[in-house]
This record gives C-alpha cells, structure tokens and sequence, in this order.
C-alpha cells in the first residue's frame, strides 16, 4: 500500500510541534528504509510506502512519546492531521457543514491518500457513519487507528462529539477488511463559555 506524501508529513509536524527537542531522538529510532524518507524533502503529490513512511514513524513516536502505545500514537497524530488539513476557510465550511454530508464523501477523500485501496461508505446516517477499508496488510492496519483519530477530530471540526468510535477488522480469504463505525451526538459542543 502507498500513502500520499500530505499525509506522511502529518507524523513529523506533529512531534516537531508537540515534541520539538525530542525530533531528532525519533529520527534515529527509525530504521534506514524510514529515515531515508524523512532526511529528503516530502513532496505532497508523491506516494510512499505506507509501512515505512507512517506505520514504522507512529509506533516510534508511541514508544517514545505514549508509553509504547502505538494505538494512542495512531490516534493523534490522525486528530492532528485533521486539524492541519481542514483549517482556514475549510473550517469555517465545517462548522456550518452536516458531519454526514462531510463523511458520506469520505471514500472519495481517502481514496486520494491510499493506493491501491478499495474505500467504501456503507452507511452513513444524521448520526452515525460506517467506513469499509480494504486491501490492506496486517503489517499495515495500524492506519486504522490515524484514520479513526482524523474522524473524531473532524467530528469536533463541525461542532459534534463522538460518541463512540468502533474498528472492526476481520481475515477474508487472506484480505484484511476492517470496518470503522463512527457514531455522534447531533446537540452541538459546548466550550466552557458556552455553559
């Protein structure tokens, strides 16, 4: 699988912005086949493999930075890369925008970042939305994870919370199929000076 150079670039903004004095501590965990993409520019058109520009960078930020918790690492790192892609006149759209109008594209958004990928929308409601992600590798699967993290994030985006966030994988004749159910509150957000 091979992942859009936007998103590879998600996992070192984010230590370099929450982590700064530790970047160069992660850079060397990496093993040659990841630091080599690292060391040259990023170019966000380009494709990388998934494994060593992403998998292999989160679980050395996870055991650096989420006490070896590769998962947590995933997720937030997904949450941010959220925040990143949709900012400026994207977020105010979203913040007016339906969430399952938003994520009832979101087969037509991924299918831009993973190749090849077989991304489908198989439901998605005022109030819940189910993702099917296939032809990914079990080596690979960890991605589930950013993307899950990257919806909850764009949850908050247009004002609504998750309420739950289920991932679901199973083996198909040797294919791994993984199922991502978001589902959320319609009453909107409240800050603190809201209440």
């Amino acid at each position: 699988m091979e992942i859009k150079g936007t998103a590879v670039q998600n996992t070192p903004d984010y230590i370099k912005e929450f982590y700064p004095s530790r970047f160069f501590e992660w850079l060397q965990l990496l093993p040659p086949s990841s630091k080599r993409i690292f060391e040259q520019p990023i170019y966000s058109t380009g494709w990388y493999n998934l494994v060593n520009s992403v998998i292999i960078p989160t679980q050395k930020a996870g055991d650096l930075f989420f006490d070896g918790n590769h998962k947590n690492a995933a997720w937030e790192i997904g949450r941010y890369g959220a925040e990143v892609t949709l900012k400026g006149v994207y977020k105010i759209f979203l913040k007016v925008c339906c969430p399952h109008y938003l994520l009832s594209k979101a087969s037509c958004i991924y299918s831009t970042y993973y190749k090849p990928s077989d991304i489908k929308v198989l439901d998605c409601t005022d109030k819940s939305c189910v993702l099917q992600l296939a032809q990914f590798k079990q080596d690979e699967l960890l991605i589930m994870e950013r993307i899950a993290g990257w919806l909850t994030q764009t949850l908050e985006i247009t004002q609504k919370k998750a309420q739950s966030v289920d991932i679901h994988t199973e083996a198909l004749n040797g294919e791994f199929i993984s199922t991502i159910t978001v589902k959320w509150n319609n009453a909107p957000m409240t800050t603190p000076r809201d209440s």
